[in-house]
């Protein structure tokens, strides 16, 4: 036996070999700080070792590079960040729960792991120094496809930063996460497919496991046949054919005389392997299967140290020290040997052991107070990560955990992004007979909270009735009435968000705040919060009015507080489609510093006032201001706060609307379509419709009227979520869009926008449509709309008012729309009106020549149609011959002239 476990440890501790091709190509994907790769492949190709080789050989070419190596298993995707406990210390858990907080914490406590290791080269003695030294750091997580939602979210944060490296490796099936997927499409990852190995490679390794003589030619046609060219396959079959009489040596070379029986797997032999182990070995490596990678003081008396020792010896397993904080860990020496393993162990096999490692843990990590003996009373006293891996051994036990721990376990994990932890959690507390109304009730909202961001209505509305009822039954007091503010604000998010109903959101938010304002102790922040969405909802619906005067006495009831901030947003929009800029941006400024100072309660408050803010100022004209503060959110951004792949789409969707609003239309359909195709990242935020709409306006000034279609009939089929908040303006671009088209614009629905603006009052967005409408009618406005344009341009506080009333008394009086000085000074502002199609010149060269009448020099006209100087200046000349013009002074009366004649 002695022999077989010494001839197993040369076999499965060899080193890399070959595939040199392959390994520059890894080792140069890694070179560039900041960049990051995927491997993907088959299980058992060596997509691990060929990672660790990879790295090795970069760390060799670049001293002082400092490697985190992790692991993700069946049993760290069961308890939030289990991937990183090596490395986390409980001391110094991050406060705040977002991905990106948790991933610089982790950065942080890489560095001060590997400071507190011994002999690791490049790291600096003492842990304070090693924060500084994260551009050095490589990361390596094997089997990404196992990660827990809350460690997926980190892994996207930590793809974002240009100062870490990542190295993943996954599985060709079940392949990459969409997470990874969207990172690799936006060139922040790279894919390295890592193929079986070849015949001449698979030559190349039996030789160097069973060297002194080589392989016959038909014995190394028979491994590649048999295995596939899988590596670890053809590992594990070398070391059984060493170990047995079927290799002959014939004229100097190994001959495969034997047989094995036909479709033998790399199954079947480590089966094999496992079922000859020794009894204690055996029951030692199920647990370590069912658990690793885990410490080896969290197995405790489970295991012996002896056979843990043996399986190392075997290769089977690894046992490494860590930093102080988590000790010895165990772990699989390949994920394979334990997925074997588990398919071994019989439900009741694996559930017994489970039970055995729940009721070890209990008894060395929990405590009664002293004079109860009560298990209801326990005090863990171990770390949280430690107790939230022993929940889930009971979970999967079928084990009832103690209803202390299980609080505890509820509370760390309730503002986690991981959903399907907290509904876990949840899950367990109302299962719980002993668990107490309120916190009944807190685990009901936290579910549905969870299943909210989930998408899954249907869960939501499972809970919503019990959940009621359970609110409804406390006592009445403070408590009740911030459950039942928090219950209507997560029902009515779904409600709306997820589904369209807007109307079953207010009555929901009725619901609770009757509740708050019969209680005894009403609650004036509860009730506040819930008007707070009541202003949101009522505009989802359209009833503007309504929704103005509940934003006012928001506003005035919390003007020096941040119980605005939900509704800072909206009332910013509003104000900017009433024309009342100052208002807005004043609003928006005040509101920003409330969200910085409240960034943990409304993390997201701050992004949304930006967007919120740019909006306005391009819907007022304030295009100049609207490019400056967007700046700022990218300067930002380039920080990295927030949640990474909604940070970039916003990115795209902002310039994509900086460039339309400049008439800068390929930079508006490049961007845009990069936000479409993350258009779920908006699903209910009310922002779908504008960002198709501005696309469609995007294509068809580009000359693109097929694609502008195709993405206006997308935009007719979503209708469930839609704000009507931002109705006016997504109609306002789709009209713009139809009037770049041959058949021009509609008059009927430059109507229609008319009304519905003024029947939401708002005054500028009625002004812009009119002056469309103007446009669109031959002869211009009538009297009465033309004295409304006056009256609306009077009172409204945008620099945008008097171009248009300028640009409909012009057309009025007979002017050609696109010409002319208030076409200009509509230009400079970014609103550009297309002119009639003319015959003789190309939809490029009209575009080109529209710009030419409107002023623009050269050098802004290949900024803005995204072509060289040389190209404009071609079409500039081509231009000028089809006129029969001498200098662009002329060019204006020339298309005004066609363009009667068109009209």
């Amino acid at each position: 036996m002695s022999r077989m476990i010494s001839r197993h440890t040369v076999l499965r501790q060899r080193k890399f070999l070959g595939r040199h091709q392959l390994v520059e190509q890894v080792v140069s994907g890694l070179e560039q700080q900041g960049s990051n790769l995927l491997l993907v492949g088959p299980g058992g190709v060596g997509k691990t070792q060929l990672a660790v080789h990879c790295i090795e050989q970069l760390c060799g070419r670049n001293p002082g590079l400092q490697v985190v190596h992790f692991a993700a298993t069946e049993a760290t995707q069961r308890s939030p960040l289990a991937v990183f406990d090596a490395v986390l210390e409980e001391d110094d858990q991050p406060g705040d729960q977002r991905p990106d907080r948790i991933g610089q914490f982790i950065i942080a406590a890489c560095l001060r792991h590997l400071a507190s290791t011994p002999g690791t080269p490049g790291i600096p003695s003492k842990a304070g120094r090693a924060t500084s030294k994260a551009a050095r750091l490589i990361i390596h997580i094997d089997d990404v496809p196992l990660l827990d939602q809350m460690s997926e979210a980190v892994i996207e944060y930590l793809i974002s930063r240009t100062d870490v490296r990542l190295v993943l490796t996954c599985r060709s099936a079940p392949g990459p996460s969409g997470t990874l997927v969207r990172a690799w499409r936006d060139s922040a990852l790279q894919r390295i497919d890592v193929p079986e190995l070849s015949l001449a490679e698979i030559a190349e390794f039996a030789s160097a496991i069973l060297p002194g003589r080589p392989l016959a030619a038909e014995t190394v046609s028979r491994l590649f046949l048999m295995t596939g060219g899988n590596a670890l396959f053809l590992q594990e079959l070398l070391r059984v054919l060493e170990n047995s009489v079927q290799l002959e040596s014939r004229q100097g070379l190994w001959v495969w005389a034997g047989h094995l029986p036909g479709g033998t797997s790399l199954t079947d032999i480590l089966r094999v392997e496992i079922e000859q182990l020794p009894a204690e070995q055996r029951a030692a490596f199920e647990i370590v299967a069912l658990c690793a990678p885990v410490s080896l003081e969290m197995l405790g008396r489970e295991v012996k140290r002896d056979a843990v020792d043996l399986l190392a010896e075997a290769g089977l397993i690894r046992v490494r020290a860590t930093a102080p904080n988590y000790g010895t860990v165990v772990s699989l020496a390949h994920p394979i040997f334990g997925e074997v393993m588990q398919g071994l162990l019989t439900p009741a096999q694996s559930r017994r052991h489970f039970r055995a490692l729940h009721a070890s843990a209990m008894d060395r990590h929990t405590h009664a107070p002293a004079g109860l003996a009560d298990s209801s009373q326990l005090v863990w006293t171990g770390e949280t990560s430690e107790l939230l891996t022993v929940v889930s051994w009971a979970l999967a036990a079928g084990e009832e955990v103690s209803l202390p721990l299980l609080t505890d376990a509820f509370g760390y994990g309730r503002t986690l992004t991981d959903y399907d932890f907290r509904i876990r959690m949840a899950t367990m507390l109302l299962h719980h007979a002993d668990t107490p109304a309120t916190l009944r009730a807190e685990a009901l909202i936290n579910r549905m909270e969870a299943h909210r961001f989930s998408n899954n209505p249907a869960g939501v509305s499972a809970d919503a009735g019990r959940a009621k009822e359970s609110v409804e039954r406390l006592p009445n007091g403070e408590q009740r009435n911030a459950l039942a503010a928090n219950l209507a604000t997560v029902l009515a998010d779904a409600y709306v968000l997820q589904q369209g109903l807007w109307e079953e959101a207010l009555a929901v938010l009725d619901w609770g705040e009757k509740l708050i304002t019969e209680s005894q102790l009403p609650s004036q922040a509860a009730i506040l919060e819930l008007r707070a969405s009541r202003g949101i909802y009522l505009s989802y619906g359209g009833r503007m009015s309504d929704s103005a005067d509940v934003q006012r006495d928001v506003f005035a009831a919390t003007r020096s507080t941040p119980h605005f901030l939900p509704l800072a947003s909206t009332r910013i929009i509003s104000l900017g489609q009433r024309g009342e800029a100052k208002k807005s941006r004043a609003l928006a400024r005040a509101q920003m510093t409330h969200a910085v100072r409240a960034t943990a309660k409304y993390p997201l408050a701050a992004g949304e006032i930006v967007g919120a803010w740019c909006l306005s100022d391009m819907l007022t004209g304030n295009v100049r201001e609207a490019s400056f503060i967007y700046g700022l959110m990218n300067t930002a951004i380039a920080r990295n706060p927030g949640h990474v792949r909604m940070r970039k789409t916003l990115v795209a969707f902002g310039r994509g609307l900086l460039a339309s609003m400049n008439g800068e239309w390929p930079a508006a359909a490049e961007n845009l379509t990069l936000a479409c195709a993350e258009l779920e990242d908006f699903s209910g935020t009310g922002s779908e419709g504008l960002l198709l709409a501005t696309l469609a306006l995007a294509h068809a000034a580009n000359g693109n009227h097929g694609a502008s279609a195709q993405v206006g009939r997308q935009l007719l089929n979503r209708t469930t979520g839609e704000s009507r908040l931002l109705e006016v303006p997504s109609r306002y671009s789709l009209l713009l869009a139809s009037m770049y088209a041959p058949t021009g614009g509609e008059e009927a629905e430059a109507l229609a926008l008319v009304e519905l603006a003024r029947s939401f009052d708002f005054s500028l967005m009625e002004l812009r449509a009119l002056q469309l409408l103007a446009c669109c009618t031959t002869g211009g406005l009538s009297r009465g709309e033309l004295d409304r344009a006056r009256t609306l341009a009077a009172s409204i506080d945008a620099p945008i008012a008097a171009p248009l009333l300028a640009s409909c008394e012009h057309i009025g009086a007979g002017g050609v729309p696109s010409r002319g000085d208030a076409a200009r000074l509509l230009a400079r502002r970014g609103l550009f009106v297309p002119a009639t199609a003319i015959h003789g010149l190309t939809p490029r060269e009209q575009q080109l020549a529209g710009l030419l009448a409107l002023g623009y020099t050269n050098n802004q006209i290949t900024k803005k149609l995204v072509i060289s100087k040389r190209t404009a200046e071609t079409h500039s000349a081509r231009i000028y011959q089809k006129l029969n013009i001498n200098s662009r002074d002329d060019i204006a009366e020339a298309l005004d002239r066609l363009e009667n004649r068109s009209r």
